[in-house]
């Protein structure tokens, strides 16, 4: 561990190696992944971790500078409660050109208590891997930096809108996964944080409205069940982590859907959502759709 985050470290065992034609879509996800403390912990001891499937080249050189790389998942392990976390990554590579690639999983831990000399010491338990799986119908978008927000306590923000047409098989899968943040007082994120409040309490569900070509609608959107998030000041933050299965039979012959994330602060300080990408084209708040 580390007092503030610094370069990732690759998962041993989990690098995927394998060749693309230009264009060709990868869903990549993680299985059996989980961080936990070797040190002991206790209450205040509050650990942030990032995750991350990352992409490049077989000889570790990077992909070109404007191609998005993979995707992170962050939050606090909270002790002594949690005993570990358990990142939860999903996203589709697009390989930019036809060639090799490796793809692996990645991670950084830290926290402001690593000083006068303490250290901390933290695990990937065996078993960890990454899983890939060609789709010829996969998609995927990231919120662009400028969408970036803050959702005020008791209101609902509709995000991430994306229209995908299935093809192929009958089996559509969308994700949708927040990077989320609670502002607490003072904050050099974003403001509006009291000392009245120990967090935020917030839902994320997945909405799919069925659409015509031109973009009409047709029949009532397919609702996703919320996940519930209490991203308490020592939490600090959350990849809020969205799936919605459904069939093309549900989509009352409709060719299209379009997707969208809602985000609701339901209590506590007002939740920051990020956009944009990490250092090294790692997307922060992102979707992806397949069909299988």
């Amino acid at each position: 561990m580390t007092r503030k985050a610094e370069a990732y470290r690759d998962i041993p065992g989990t690098g995927v190696v394998f060749t693309a034609a230009a264009g060709e879509k990868s869903y990549l996800w993680s299985r059996n992944f989980s961080i936990a403390n070797v040190t002991g912990l206790g209450s205040g001891d509050n650990i942030g971790s990032t995750a991350a499937v990352r992409c490049s080249y077989p000889n570790g050189t990077a992909l070109p500078g404007d191609t998005e790389a993979g995707a992170y998942w962050a939050t606090n392990q909270v002790p002594p409660g949690e005993k570990s976390v358990a990142p939860a990554l999903r996203w589709v590579f697009t390989a930019p050109t036809a060639g090799t690639y490796n793809c692996r999983l990645s991670v950084t831990s830290y926290s402001s208590i690593i000083q006068n000399g303490r250290t901390v010491t933290m695990k990937v338990p065996a078993g960890a891997e990454l899983a890939r799986a060609p789709y010829p119908s996969a998609s995927r978008w990231t919120l662009p930096a400028t969408a970036g927000t803050v959702i005020a306590r008791g209101s609902t923000h509709t995000t991430l809108g994306y229209t995908y047409t299935p093809t192929g098989g009958d089996s559509i899968t969308v994700v949708q996964d927040a990077a989320l943040t609670t502002c607490i007082p003072d904050s050099r994120i974003c403001p509006g944080g009291s000392s009245a409040y120990t967090g935020t309490q917030a839902e994320t569900w997945i909405e799919a409205q069925p659409q015509n070509p031109d973009g009409a609608k047709c029949g009532p959107p397919i609702k996703a069940a919320p996940g519930k998030w209490n991203i308490t000041t020592a939490k600090h933050h959350q990849s809020a982590t969205n799936v919605l299965h459904l069939t093309k039979s549900q989509l009352g012959g409709c060719t299209q859907i379009r997707t969208t994330l809602k985000v609701q602060s339901t209590d506590g300080n007002p939740l920051n959502l990020h956009a944009g990408h990490a250092p090294g084209q790692i997307a922060a708040t992102h979707g992806l759709a397949f069909t299988s």
